[in-house]
């Protein structure tokens, strides 16, 4: 089921007959506090802010009729459609840093309703040109002041919407402009990665589009971790790709030289471009590098580089860090790189018993590729950073003779190719059940 198909199952009406029709601006809640910023490219400090005291303006759109927000992680994404409309648009982001392995901005998936809000069914909050005339608001329709760790008030947010995310974890947390060169007129120029406290980073020109759309309505909001995927399996993405990016087929990977270079792991393709020795690069995206063809090394292609602001690879589908790779036609020069590859935990896709750590390559689909379990006998051991697991009766093709270790999931978003996102029992103890990641 697709991440629209689940929420749509899943919600109530009464969430939105319950919505408040407030008339004045709201006051911040009791421990509210603003967030600091993450990475920031140019920080001004010489109090010259150009235009970011300047409110921008708000494209005059009509109000969607039942918009409905899904941010993927994994994905830098964020969709905004209309449930009972035709619009259906995605935007590139920039989410929270990476601490620990995981993304600063909280998912929704674990609870109850599995969903945030925006309070744009409120008034617009509007600041003022000086620190004194900041106001507090669930929907800013020009944001402009923050203030910094030693109390010095800041127009980052450059007179752009911010959309506050209701309720806990996320009191702090919003969506809103781009921060970096929020000093010109245009907003801000957004780098698409991980790279904030935890609110969502949008381009300039998207965020006000986003503000118009949503006014009027308490607007869920899924954020998830994995890349959200249609019901066809492609990703959700922008129409323009780069480096990286998933395809189906070349003509997918629509910049200079672009190509589709399929991963084995993963079963989906990826865009590269063919490389001599360097490669381009795109401003706010990771770096690239030119490494050998792993199909055919008489060819350089072009993949990322290993970077914390794209989580070390991990943000794409079965790709891993690669070590000290020699560049193709300069061996002397090593990066480290996302190649193809499995982490070999519990759900991941595999070539070979070998790549399981301390477990078994089960075949799915075809048989050509697996992806690895465990025996178990109630329980399985779960991982930081990777999806918790569950113990469920063996199938049998697995091979084993007891139970099998399987990843948990939210939607089918979250599962490998070859497998579905299903409410299964516990081996040994049929009553306790959860979602689960299971081969077709």
């Amino acid at each position: 089921m697709s991440a629209r198909a689940l929420i749509i199952a899943t919600l109530s009406t009464s969430l939105f007959s319950a919505c408040a029709d407030d008339t004045t601006p709201v006051d911040a809640p009791e421990g509210y506090s603003d967030m600091g910023l993450g990475l920031v490219e140019e920080m001004k400090d010489d109090g010259q802010w150009g235009a970011a005291t300047t409110c921008k303006p708000i494209p005059n759109l009509p109000p969607l009729n039942d918009p409905m927000i899904v941010i993927s992680l994994d994905g830098l994404t964020l969709r905004l459609f209309d449930r009972q409309g035709s619009y259906d648009k995605t935007f590139p982001i920039g989410p929270g840093a990476i601490e620990n392995g995981k993304s600063l901005t909280p998912v929704s998936t674990n609870r109850p309703t599995g969903l945030f809000y925006t309070r744009s069914d409120g008034p617009r909050g509007i600041d003022g040109p000086t620190p004194s005339q900041q106001v507090w608001s669930w929907n800013h329709s020009c944001k402009m002041w923050w203030k910094d760790e030693q109390g010095k008030q800041i127009p980052v947010f450059a007179g752009l919407p911010f959309i506050r995310l209701e309720g806990p974890p996320t009191l702090g947390y919003g969506i809103h402009g781009p921060i970096d060169r929020f000093t010109q007129a245009n907003g801000g120029t957004l780098r698409r990665g991980y790279v904030s406290h935890g609110c969502i980073r949008m381009e300039a020109a998207d965020i006000v589009e986003v503000f118009a759309l949503i006014q009027g309505h308490r607007a869920p909001v899924l954020i998830q971790q994995a890349i959200e995927r249609k019901d066809d399996g492609r990703a959700v993405d922008i129409a323009q790709k780069w480096i990286g990016q998933e395809c189906q087929a070349d003509a997918d990977c629509n910049f200079t030289g672009g190509f589709c270079h399929m991963n084995a792991y993963s079963g989906r393709g990826f865009c590269s471009a063919r490389c001599t020795r360097t490669c381009a690069d795109r401003a706010g995206y990771p770096t690239t590098f030119c490494v050998a063809d792993p199909d055919d090394t008489s060819k350089g292609m072009c993949v990322a580089k290993s970077q914390l602001v794209d989580n070390n690879c991990r943000r794409y589908d079965h790709f891993v860090t690669k070590k000290s790779v020699p560049r193709f036609g300069q061996s002397s020069v090593k990066a480290d790189v996302c190649l193809p590859g499995t982490e070999g935990w519990m759900g991941d896709r595999c070539l070979s018993s070998s790549e399981c750590a301390g477990g078994a390559c089960m075949p799915v689909d075809t048989g050509e590729i697996g992806v690895c379990t465990q025996a178990c006998s109630r329980y399985c051991p779960d991982k930081a950073n990777h999806a918790g697991t569950f113990c469920v009766d063996a199938s049998d093709e697995s091979g084993l003779t007891q139970g099998m270790c399987v990843a948990t999931c939210a939607s089918n978003d979250d599962c490998a190719l070859g497998t579905t996102c299903e409410v299964e029992g516990r081996y040994g103890q049929a009553s306790t059940t959860r979602k689960v990641c299971l081969p077709y």
